[in-house]
């Protein structure tokens, strides 16, 4: 009795090491990440979507759109080979390249510099730490704060209430 628990230990300790490594796993041609998910690099020959609550342990690439959801949380950069969009209070530690527009969900976060082909859109109270490149329009909602430079193509940018940039060139 005792050789069948002991082998029936092993047996639990490897199938959660199993669980766990899947979890964390990365997902190349993935195309979304359900509500709650972890995974690891995200490589996408098509278009990815993260569910609500969901986490990206590292980066997110994708040649079509990506969209996050609201509390999704990516420690990685986002670089998207169309538009991007955030939900409401996604967190990306790093930076955002995106070939089209990118519009931010309210109290969302960008960790690093953001790069746009089209124009860009901030939610309410969100915050971009870095330096933020657009091609087209820049729009800042209400109280959102830009730590960095802000660099519009066409030369419109437009301030909500009580929104701040470091600087504009």
């Amino acid at each position: 009795m005792k050789k069948v628990f002991a082998g029936l230990l092993v047996w639990l300790m490897f199938a959660s090491f199993a669980v766990v490594s899947a979890s964390a796993q990365e997902g190349t041609n993935i195309t979304t990440l359900a509500a709650g998910a972890v995974i690891g690099n995200v490589n996408s020959t098509g278009a990815f979507t993260a569910d609500a609550n969901s986490t990206v342990n590292g980066y997110v690439t994708a040649v079509a759109a990506v969209t996050l959801g609201s509390n999704v949380n990516v420690s990685g950069n986002v670089t998207t080979g169309a538009a991007f969009t955030s939900g409401d209070s996604a967190k990306i530690k790093g930076s955002v390249s995106a070939k089209a527009a990118f519009t931010s969900g309210a109290n969302s976060v960008v960790g690093g510099n953001v790069t746009v082909g089209a124009d860009f859109t901030s939610g309410a109270k969100s915050i971009v730490t870095g330096d933020v490149y657009v091609n087209g329009a820049v729009t800042l909602g209400v109280g959102s704060r830009i730590l960095g430079s802000v660099h519009s193509g066409v030369g419109v940018i437009t301030y909500g209430a009580d929104a701040t940039v470091g600087s504009v060139n």
